[in-house]
């Protein structure tokens, strides 16, 4: 296996963070959601996800890792600063987009702890599991990964076929691999 074009594949497919996605047959491996694939279609709507976080996934989407970093760093700054100690949603959503980052730029254990602050801030929701599933995935940490992503699957509504076929692809991606 060649490997830039395996991590490659897979910072794009965490760029997205916590969009739900249909997953189709593709041709590349990905772990997760990806707002610009040609393989995947998607559909996005989602009013509460800071602006910080959508410059941040553009940023990644841009492959400006660097100055995305940059951007979560000062998001989590400004979030550390000025938001109650009651709010934790923009803090999640800052935490969780910093794990993306982090994944991105295979720093593995820095990832998989800030996907733990945003999974402390907000543990009912899946996409920080999902996404602390793909650093351990981007880690070889088959085992964890599977359970974190099986662990994300329980979390959403059987109804959401869009993000339970997202993880269900992730953890076909695991068993693949082992």
């Amino acid at each position: 296996m060649n490997i830039r074009p395996f991590y490659k594949t897979v910072i794009t497919a965490i760029v997205l963070l916590s969009t739900v996605q249909a997953v189709q047959a593709q041709k590349l491996t990905r772990t997760g959601t990806n707002l610009n694939s040609n393989s995947i279609p998607s559909e996005v709507l989602m009013l509460e996800v800071p602006n910080e976080v959508e410059r941040i996934r553009g940023l990644l989407s841009e492959g400006r890792k660097e100055e995305a970093l940059k951007a979560s760093e000062d998001f989590i700054e400004q979030i550390d600063r000025i938001t109650m100690s009651h709010e934790a949603a923009r803090k999640y959503y800052a935490w969780n987009a910093y794990c993306t980052v982090l994944t991105s730029l295979q720093r593995v254990e820095e990832a998989i702890s800030a996907c733990n602050t945003a999974i402390d801030l907000a543990p009912e929701k899946w996409s920080a599991m999902n996404n602390r599933g793909t650093a351990k995935y981007v880690g070889g940490l088959l085992d964890e990964a599977l359970t974190d992503y099986q662990a994300a699957l329980s979390m959403v509504d059987e109804k959401n076929s869009r993000v339970r076929d997202t993880i269900m692809h992730n953890i076909s991606l695991v068993e693949g691999r082992r």
